[in-house]
């Protein structure tokens, strides 16, 4: 797994330890080298200041890694990607679109809130010509499955409106949904385990 993307699925878990719903990002240069970190933050005490925002609706992670940028320089930015470990909603794409960076890459689907099809389909903002793309799919798995843990523990129902959107990934929904219900997560999370005990489990492996 490279940098970029452990350091997004670190951000995502760290976000589900501070009760939030666990998605990460993060900005990588044109070497693939972190420059910013965001977490999800809408459940942390209300507050926007030192390159983050939390608290709010707007406390995305996709947000908070833009904000975390010091600089954007032209052309310099151009090269540079943002990698999240959930499709990013409408919000952060418009974002992604408005920053100046030009590629952005997802690893879990999101059938319900997600819309990179605004970074690509949208007359004024496809003339930016921002590339998406996907993570590698071991990673895709293991960000699905914490999301639809955290959709779970946020109070989705099963049979809700956003869960349901996420049917045709029944294998990771099955897996979230015996995580969940064990508690699993929820363990670590209280024993203060370590990413890689955590993907471990994520990915079908003993904690």
């Amino acid at each position: 797994m490279s940098e970029g993307w452990h350091a997004a699925l670190s951000e995502a878990w760290m976000a589900y330890c501070r009760g939030s719903y666990p998605i990460g990002a993060v900005v990588v240069d044109g070497a693939g080298q972190v420059i910013a970190r965001g977490r999800n933050r809408l459940s942390e005490p209300r507050g926007a200041a030192g390159g983050v925002i939390s608290g709010h609706d707007l406390a995305h992670a996709e947000i908070n890694a833009l904000l975390n940028l010091s600089a954007t320089p032209r052309p310099e930015c151009y090269s540079w990607t943002v990698l999240t470990t959930v499709e990013p909603c409408p919000q952060c794409a418009g974002a992604i679109a408005m920053s100046g960076l030009r590629a952005v890459e997802y690893a879990a689907p999101d059938p319900w809130a997600g819309c990179t099809r605004l970074l690509t389909d949208d007359p004024y903002v496809s003339g930016k010509r921002i590339q998406v793309g996907r993570a590698p799919e071991n990673v895709q798995r293991l960000a699905l499955r914490l999301a639809l843990v955290g959709f779970l523990e946020a109070g989705h129902s099963r049979l809700g409106p956003v869960l349901q959107a996420f049917q045709e990934y029944g294998e990771d929904l099955a897996a979230a949904h015996e995580l969940h219900d064990r508690g699993t997560l929820q363990a670590l999370r209280s024993a203060g385990a370590a990413l890689g005990d955590v993907l471990g489990v994520l990915g079908g492996g003993a904690p």
